[in-house]
């Protein structure tokens, strides 16, 4: 009989895992705003700063999973990755035009801003390279270790509560803060943060009792996963990787609009969007904890396509909805949809990771589940929008760009009927694996 996850294992597990989202949401929305605001970038420079960052978390996440495997340690990756992580967060505030132009004296001021953009960026890399190795290769698979295939639908409706409410107290303190006490004192307090959590957790978080690591070189280890004898063997858990692959797809065609969008195009202020999306994140997150209770003596497989379903519905739904509070139903809908499916996919996801690579299949899983989503569905939904008679805002980098129009919310709902193939498939294989 599997252990239930302890009590001090349930601490870790909230603390870890909301600070950790709390840095990811400042890492994605403030640092664009400072090196925008504060430095003086351009948009191209966050585009490079965004690329960048993507990139050296997939290649953190695989590399230094595959080595928590072969030392078959996950509590040091965790604990000193979160104090290394808020180390360099508030080594952002360093960085200034002034610096640079201290410790470089002889630059022109065009070669300053140069510097000090290209340090940015640099430190970005830097800070996501910890960042990925303490939360997505070392906080995701001591997760997966210490969490019962049982309890695992329950840990997972936690887990996905906390990007929500990251999200809503960074929109809502960060500008706050920096405001009040400048960019400075705002990385330094942050960057204390994520550091306490990860001394806290020297104290609190064990080691799993079951590290199953094999041993392998390491370019062997890096290519494994990709292998096709590998990729046969592990079926479920890669058709899974496709069907989360296809649903963060669906997710990013109108994600990154959705502001723009109640802002711009359906003409709600400041307060009234920040209020839909308070009431609309923390009826996902009430809806997140109760799925993942029901989750645990229910079928997953139907509770997923039900989400599906709402999430389908909640996307057409606010395709049309005009008012705040219209779009307050479709969105809850919809997003309560969106939590449910996620829910289920990551726990099937821990339930089917290979046992002796759980480190190193963290890197497999960002790869399908982050990377190629936030490649693909942003283009899918400038093209509809590049596509559709929409009126042109000015964005807040001077340039003159499209309206979001309604048309983003169906095309994802489109794209996300087709998650229903993979979990047919998915369905049909896991009948065949009770049959052997």
């Amino acid at each position: 009989m599997e252990k239930r996850v302890s009590k001090s294992a349930w601490t870790a597990l909230i603390l870890f895992g909301f600070i950790g989202q709390i840095a990811w949401a400042i890492e994605n929305m403030e640092f664009n705003i400072f090196l925008f605001n504060e430095i003086g970038g351009t948009s191209n420079d966050i585009a490079r700063m965004v690329a960048w960052s993507a990139v050296v978390s997939t290649v953190a996440t695989l590399a230094m999973g595959i080595i928590s495997d072969r030392l078959r340690h996950r509590r040091g990756f965790l604990c000193w990755g979160y104090i290394c992580w808020g180390i360099l967060t508030a080594a952002f505030s360093l960085l200034s035009r002034s610096n640079t132009a201290r410790l470089w004296p002889s630059l022109t001021s065009t070669e300053v801003l140069m510097r000090t953009v290209g340090l940015v960026i640099l430190m970005d890399c830097c800070m996501s390279f910890f960042g990925s190795m303490a939360n997505d290769a070392g906080f995701n698979t001591w997760v997966t270790e210490i969490t019962p295939s049982f309890q695992r639908a329950q840990v997972e409706g936690v887990l996905n509560v906390f990007p929500l409410l990251a999200l809503l107290v960074v929109a809502g303190a960060a500008g706050v803060l920096v405001a009040q006490f400048g960019w400075k004192l705002f990385f330094i307090l942050t960057g204390i943060l994520v550091s306490l959590c990860g001394v806290i957790g020297l104290w609190i978080v064990e080691e799993p009792e079951h590290v199953q690591a094999k041993e392998m070189t390491t370019v062997s280890a890096i290519f494994y996963g990709f292998r096709p004898s590998v990729i046969r063997e592990n079926r479920m858990y890669y058709t899974l990787l496709g069907t989360l692959c296809l649903f963060n797809c669906s997710v990013q065609i109108f994600m990154p609009y959705l502001l723009i969008y109640l802002e711009k195009t359906l003409g709600f202020d400041a307060g009234t969007y920040s209020l839909v999306m308070a009431i609309v994140i923390i009826a996902a997150s009430i809806c997140s904890i109760l799925i993942g209770k029901i989750g645990m003596n229910t079928d997953r497989k139907k509770l997923t396509q039900l989400g599906l379903c709402f999430y389908g519905i909640g996307l057409l739904g606010a395709s049309v909805m005009r008012t705040p509070l219209l779009f307050v139903i479709a969105g809850t809908v919809m997003m309560s949809g969106y939590v449910t499916v996620l829910t289920f996919l990551m726990s099937a996801l821990r339930d089917t990771t290979p046992k002796e690579h759980v480190g190193m299949f963290q890197g497999i899983r960002l790869i399908a589940t982050v990377l190629i989503p936030m490649l693909i569905g942003p283009y899918i939904g400038a093209f509809v929008i590049a596509h559709s008679n929409s009126g042109v805002y000015t964005n807040s980098y001077g340039e003159i760009v499209s309206l979001p129009v309604p048309a983003v919310f169906v095309v994802a709902a489109l794209c996300g009927l087709l998650v229903f193939l993979p979990l047919m498939h998915q369905k049909q294989d896991s009948k065949e694996q009770d049959s052997n």
